[in-house]
């Protein structure tokens, strides 16, 4: 009669002896499970926001920087007009059809000139475009008003740019804001949101626009009143933000979204470019914002993670549900042995996952446009992706066991061991490096590393993402090149000229130096361009501005100071004498025949000399001076030389 009660014991004591365990396990790996998935969804969104990071400050650095060489672009444009006493519109044709904005700027919908009116020559700016031959000129909108704008040049001439000819952009209190600063300052100063004048009822799309103050040649522009007095208008750029942004960053990222606010918040009102606009609103993805001051005006760029773009959360999420899993295989070994091959096989399926994503990080590695390093503890490469062969022409088994500054010409390796050395110490490294191509040569890259680091936080190698930027410094330096030469002739313009004939003069105050000055104009230049036509005289120039250096040492510049006026500085010829003698080898060698598709063209040179310090210790003075000399050469029978004299002093040599 007993059994019974000892058999419900020994039974208690089995739930008991199993459940107790049971208990204990489940509560263990539900707290572990927890503390896991807080821990790797923490690290998993700091990883997701630091790529967001990094991606947008790539993103805001390529608006900054396209920005900057629309910059450029305008202080070019106003060079044009620095160096040139007249720009016509075919000049300004020429000049902008020259810069290849299509290929080269993507984006920008033209480069134009706005002249600058005052309300008392209004009807005589009007009479005067009305006179070369725009008989329905006015400016727009007709009304009285105390001063005006008029775009008068703006290329490419599309139906676009056609509508905006002749509207008066200072009517328009936006553009009128952003003209005035750049006017006050003299720097590029970018309008806040408008709508372009070459919208139509199609494709609208929002609009900025950037100006570069234009000033009268000769006057002074040190001051704010001196700028004023000056102004004779603005070369500026429109930019629709849909074309710019395109231009900019080509094909937007599929899982990035970008909203640029004009003004550094966020309103709907000041939305300037969204690239998905039609997605919904979302208050959970992950947001970074940027504020960038771009010519005077303050953009705040924001950065958001698509909701189609995150799938790789949803996988994160997948993997933390496998180590739910797990947790829940251990609780169930723990009541029975039996579950073993169900645990086993939860670990050959993640097994598994972690296998493909293995197979999909190496095909990502492998495909990647960009060159991937990996170096070990010693700093030497001990893997390199596909990218590097595409990139140096050098095959992994070429760099494998190397140190990294094998891959650099001499002048470089010490950089490259430095990031090697910064890298191993722990730190993250970003920089400029010129590198070695078998049969590229130099090749310029932007190098990003990371160190890399065992359990213990012991660096034991580093990666390295290299991608190449010699297509972006070659433009850099081609739109460096067209803001300080001549685009027809070569030459140094007269920007570059002040630039090295005040250095010139700086070094003659310190050494007590003599150097000479020469001025020289084209005799008869008018007529062959009359006769021959433009083209002609435009292979005159090019074969003059030859011959000319030919007689002219390496230490010399020759620049064209506008039209066929050119200036001669010679920081190494001490004496007057020594200049005429210069200066006579250009006027002979000027006075020999052109031959021209269009037949023999003959011209001249009249020649002005100055000498530093004595007839004169700056700039204004040397080229004035050396101006009034030539025209004295012209006034004695042209094809002469003229060494300037004092007013009191009427000879002449």
């Amino acid at each position: 009669m007993s059994a019974a009660p000892d058999t419900r014991a020994s039974t208690d004591r089995s739930v008991w002896q199993i459940g107790l365990p049971v208990l204990l396990a489940t509560l263990g790996a539900t707290l572990a499970v927890y503390l896991v998935w807080n821990e790797m969804d923490r690290r998993h969104r700091e990883r997701v926001d630091e790529r967001l990071a990094f991606v947008a400050r790539d993103i805001t650095q390529q608006v900054e920087q396209r920005m900057r060489a629309y910059r450029q672009v305008l202080r070019g444009a106003r060079a044009l007009f620095d160096a040139s006493d007249e720009v016509t519109h075919e000049d300004w044709k020429t000049y902008v059809g020259q810069l290849s904005l299509q290929e080269d700027f993507p984006g920008i919908q033209g480069v134009g000139f706005s002249a600058y009116v005052k309300a008392e020559d209004l009807d005589s700016h009007v009479a005067s475009m009305r006179a070369r031959g725009q008989a329905d000129y006015g400016i727009r909108p007709p009304g009285e008003r105390p001063e005006y704008s008029s775009i008068v040049y703006l290329e490419p001439q599309d139906w676009r740019n056609q509508r905006a000819i002749s509207f008066d952009m200072l009517s328009e209190p936006v553009r009128r804001e952003a003209m005035q600063r750049a006017g006050r300052t003299g720097e590029a100063a970018l309008t806040g949101k408008v709508r372009l004048i070459q919208e139509a009822d199609r494709d609208i799309q929002t609009g900025v626009l950037l100006y570069l103050p234009a000033y009268r040649r000769g006057l002074p522009t040190g001051t704010e009143a001196e700028r004023a007095a000056a102004l004779s208008g603005w070369v500026y750029s429109p930019f629709r933000m849909l074309d710019l942004m395109a231009g900019t960053l080509g094909r937007m990222q599929p899982a990035l979204r970008l909203r640029i606010y004009d003004g550094g918040t966020a309103e709907p009102e000041a939305l300037l470019f969204d690239s998905h606009g039609t997605d919904p609103v979302r208050f959970d993805a992950p947001t970074h914002s940027i504020s960038r001051d771009i010519d005077g005006r303050r953009w705040l760029l924001v950065f958001e993670q698509r909701q189609e773009a995150a799938a790789d959360v949803d996988r994160w999420r997948t993997e933390l549900a496998l180590v739910v899993l797990f947790g829940a295989l251990v609780v169930a070994l723990t009541a029975s042995l039996g579950l073993a091959r169900r645990r086993a096989a939860r670990l050959a399926e993640l097994g598994a996952s972690l296998a493909r994503s293995e197979a999909l990080y190496s095909t990502l590695v492998n495909l990647s446009g960009e060159s991937i390093l990996a170096l070990d503890a010693r700093g030497h490469i001990e893997y390199a992706n596909p990218g590097l062969h595409r990139m140096l022409n050098l095959d992994a088994r070429d760099v494998g066991g190397r140190s990294l500054g094998e891959l650099a010409f001499d002048g470089n390796r010490h950089a490259l061991q430095s990031m090697a050395d910064a890298l191993l110490g722990g730190d993250t490294v970003r920089m400029e490096l010129t590198l070695q191509s078998r049969d590229r040569g130099e090749v310029a890259v932007l190098a990003s590393g990371v160190p890399r680091t065992d359990s213990a936080g012991r660096v034991t190698g580093a990666i390295i993402v290299m991608a190449d930027i010699s297509e972006r410094k070659a433009d850099e330096a081609r739109i460096a090149w067209l803001a300080t030469h001549d685009s027809l002739t070569g030459l140094p313009n007269r920007s570059l000229l002040v630039e090295r004939l005040n250095r010139t003069l700086a070094s003659a105050k310190r050494y007590r130096r003599r150097f000479c000055l020469l001025f020289i104009d084209l005799d008869h230049f008018k007529e062959v361009n009359d006769r021959m036509g433009h083209h002609a005289g435009d292979e005159v120039l090019i074969e003059a501005s030859r011959r000319m250096l030919a007689c002219l040492r390496a230490a010399d510049t020759l620049a064209r100071h506008g039209g066929d006026e050119f200036v001669a500085l010679l920081p190494e010829t001490g004496s007057i004498e020594a200049a005429c003698a210069v200066a006579e080898k250009i006027r002979l060698r000027l006075g020999e025949p052109f031959t021209l598709e269009q037949g023999l063209a003959q011209i001249s040179a009249s020649l002005g000399v100055v000498m530093c310090p004595d007839h004169g210790d700056d700039f204004d003075t040397l080229v004035a001076r050396a101006d009034q000399a030539m025209y004295a050469a012209k006034a004695a029978g042209r094809n002469t030389i003229a060494v300037w004299t004092a007013p009191d002093n009427k000879d002449k040599q």
